[in-house]
Parts: structure tokens; C-alpha cells; sequence
């Protein structure tokens, strides 16, 4: 009897340790977030889509095939470098659709690769994948279920940013890079204009940009096109021999400041695949797109939070030699219209200054410096180009800009 009472307990433990060792892994849920967070950026394969490489973790391969599918999303959403839902109010809008979005899935994914590599570890199966994401469809859902922000929505906040985009020199390297990396942008819905670097500098851009001692090409550029964001563009192409087969390789680098201070608010750099191509603009597009996704999200957070500080502006001064020492009165007057001013520069009777206002458009700043000047003289506008404005106080109107 307790021998048979013996057999009964040991086949009951036995019986017990299979079904924990069954429920260890527990099928989840399709709106489940990933178990695997194991994912890295392959490509920026073109404005729309970005192709990463995914892990996924599950007791069958079919639960790990659709854990490398929800790991892709989160990547995009949450894990890269500049992730879709970057704040904590896109995060939390985003925990009211999650279900869903991980549920439907494979509405965002255009090409899904064979396994890649598979292993089984701890009675846990994982296997590797590549999977395309469709980044436009993807933010296009996310806008529509109030998530995220549209474009549209943030130039209502802030005036719509134009970004300049200037290279480094006029190859044809160069300019291939360039236009890709204009076409990414405008497809997010920015106005962008490609700069030639050999373009001429106006003389009283210049004359302005002397008094702060700032006088970089690509920031002169930026100032007299007028772009509320410039992005400097460099594009090198690296060559080399592989078993007698000639092989080349394009890093994009970006570095974006705004023009109005000169302050740096992202770089990024983008690398295309090593490859035997017959010409280098394949291989440049490539990293443009690369470069460009990487510098895109830092873009927009900035952008973003100048919507709650207030536009800035460069406004540069000078007074005529009878209207004396006026350096009192104007810095009182852009106290009184913006709310944050930092001087950069002065000399006996020219001024350099950043301010940061209310006022979105450089006009109105105009006509409010106007409206509010006591004297001596008047306010006159020399020149006024995005964030850039030239004024001159005196009792005549002339296109002169004194520099003293």
C-alpha cells in the first residue's frame, strides 16, 4: 500500500513540474507589449519606411514570430534614438491605443524577412527577423487618434519653420545628398530650400553678422535666407579595394542649428551600406535618408518646445550720429515687447541682440519696435528676412546700416 501510495505522489510531482514548466512561458495576449526589446536600426530605407532587425521571444515559433513583429513597432514608437512618442504626453496618450496598435500590427509592416537565426534557450524559442515599418502610415494613425501632433497643427503654434540646407561644397555627391535629405523633410511637412555654398552674401548681412563677430558662411546663408532652422550638410564618400572589386561607402553628416542664435539643436550622421556601385548617388541617398531620420525627431522636440518659449529673433540695430548714445532706450524697448532679450554684441552706436517674443512673424516684431519707440528719431526697416531683422533709428530713412 505505500509503496502503491509512493508511485501515486511521484507521478502527481511529475505531473505538477510539466504543467509549471508549461505555464513558465504563457502564451500572450495579441495586445500584449513585447517580451523582447531587442531590436536595432538597419536602414533608413526611404522617407516612409525604416528597416530593423528585430528579436523575438516566445514558447512557439509562432509566439516569437509575433513578438518580433510587436518589437518593431515598440522600436519605432518608444526605443530608438528618436522614437515617435518622445514625451510624456504622446506616452501617455499612447497607453489609451496601445492594445490596439500592437493587436493590428501588421497594418505598419510592408515586408517581413524569413527567420534569420533561431535558438532555444530555457524551453524559450528565439528567432531573428527583419521588418520593414511604415512610418507615414504609422504617425498618420497616431495623428488621427490624437497622439501625436500634426504639422499642421504645431505651424499653428509656431509659424511654419523653413529650413535651409547648405553644403558643404557643390559635388554631385553633395547636391544628391542634399536633395534627399529635402525630400525627406518635405514629406514630413516642412518647407526646405537646398543653398548652394558658393551663393553670393549680402553686403549688409555681413555688416550685421560683423558686430557679434559671427561670420561663418553656412549661419550668413541661413540669415539671408531667411530659414528659422539651418542644416549644415557634409557628405563623404569613402572608397576601397576588395578582392579586385572596387567597393564605396557615403557618411552624411547633418548638423542642424537655429539661425536666429546660432545654437546647435541636433547633429546626426548616416552611413549607407559598403557596395560596388558605378556612381557615388545611390550610395549618398541612401545616407542622406539615413541622416535625416536620425535628425529629424530632435528637430521636431525642439521646435516643439520653442511653441511654448516663444519665437526668437536676431535683430540687429544702428543709430545715426546725431540721434548720440541711444543704447539705453533701445534696450529698454526690447525689454518691453519680448520677454527674454540677451545682447550679444554693441559697439558706440550698433547693436546685436536676441529676442525671444510673443510675436510670431518678424513684421510684427517690426511694427511693435515701431509702436513703442519714444525717441529720438524713428525706427526704420534696412532689411528683414525669416528671424533676421536690420533696423536703423534716425530721423531719415535710408537703406545704410552703421557698423560702429
Amino acid at each position: 500500500m505505500l509503496f502503491r501510495f509512493t508511485i501515486y505522489l511521484l507521478a502527481l510531482l511529475l505531473l505538477t513540474g510539466c504543467a509549471s514548466s508549461k505555464n513558465k512561458h504563457p502564451t500572450p495576449e495579441p495586445g500584449d507589449p513585447p517580451l523582447s526589446r531587442q531590436v536595432v536600426l538597419v536602414e533608413s530605407y526611404s522617407a516612409a519606411e525604416l528597416l530593423v532587425r528585430t528579436t523575438g521571444l516566445g514558447h512557439s515559433m509562432a509566439t516569437a514570430r509575433d513578438d518580433a513583429r510587436k518589437a518593431a513597432l515598440w522600436f519605432v514608437l518608444l526605443g530608438s534614438n528618436n522614437p515617435l512618442l518622445a514625451d510624456q504626453t504622446s506616452q501617455q496618450a499612447f497607453r489609451n491605443h496601445e492594445k490596439d496598435l500592437y493587436t493590428n500590427v501588421m497594418q505598419y509592416i510592408t515586408y517581413e524577412s524569413d527567420v534569420l537565426s533561431r535558438r532555444e534557450d530555457n524551453q524559450q524559442i528565439r528567432i531573428e527577423r527583419n521588418y520593414r515599418i511604415n512610418m507615414d502610415q504609422l504617425r498618420a494613425d497616431l495623428i488621427s487618434r490624437g497622439v501625436i501632433s500634426s504639422i499642421t497643427t504645431l505651424a499653428s503654434q509656431v509659424s511654419n519653420p523653413q529650413i535651409s540646407i547648405i553644403t558643404a561644397d557643390s559635388s554631385q555627391a553633395s547636391t544628391q545628398a542634399a536633395t534627399v535629405f529635402a525630400e525627406y523633410l518635405q514629406r514630413r511637412g516642412f518647407q526646405v530650400v537646398v543653398v548652394e555654398a558658393s551663393r553670393a552674401i549680402n553686403k549688409q548681412v555681413q555688416q550685421a553678422a560683423a558686430l557679434s563677430g559671427t561670420l561663418d558662411p553656412s549661419y550668413l546663408l541661413a540669415l539671408q535666407t531667411g530659414s528659422d532652422i539651418y542644416i549644415a550638410l557634409d557628405n563623404q564618400i569613402a572608397t576601397r579595394n576588395l578582392a579586385g572589386t572596387e567597393i564605396s561607402q557615403s557618411a552624411v553628416t547633418a548638423t542642424a542649428y537655429y539661425t536666429a542664435t546660432s545654437a546647435q539643436l541636433g547633429a546626426a550622421t548616416g552611413y549607407s551600406s559598403e557596395r560596388a556601385v558605378a556612381g557615388s548617388g545611390a550610395i549618398s541617398g541612401e545616407a542622406a535618408n539615413d541622416a535625416a531620420s536620425k535628425l529629424l525627431g530632435q528637430i521636431s522636440r525642439s521646435w516643439q518646445q520653442e511653441a511654448t518659449q516663444g519665437r526668437s529673433f536676431k535683430v540687429v540695430a544702428s543709430a545715426t550720429p546725431e540721434m548720440g548714445d541711444i543704447s539705453r532706450p533701445i534696450h529698454q524697448l526690447f525689454n518691453q515687447v519680448c520677454h527674454q532679450v540677451r545682447r550679444n554684441a554693441a559697439g558706440s552706436s550698433s547693436f546685436d541682440y536676441i529676442l525671444t517674443c510673443k510675436t510670431r512673424d518678424v513684421m510684427d516684431l517690426l511694427f511693435e519696435l515701431e509702436d513703442n519707440w519714444r525717441g529720438p528719431g524713428k525706427i526704420f526697416r534696412v532689411m528683414d528676412s525669416g528671424a533676421f531683422l536690420i533696423i536703423k533709428v534716425g530721423y531719415t530713412d535710408s537703406d545704410d546700416i552703421i557698423i560702429q
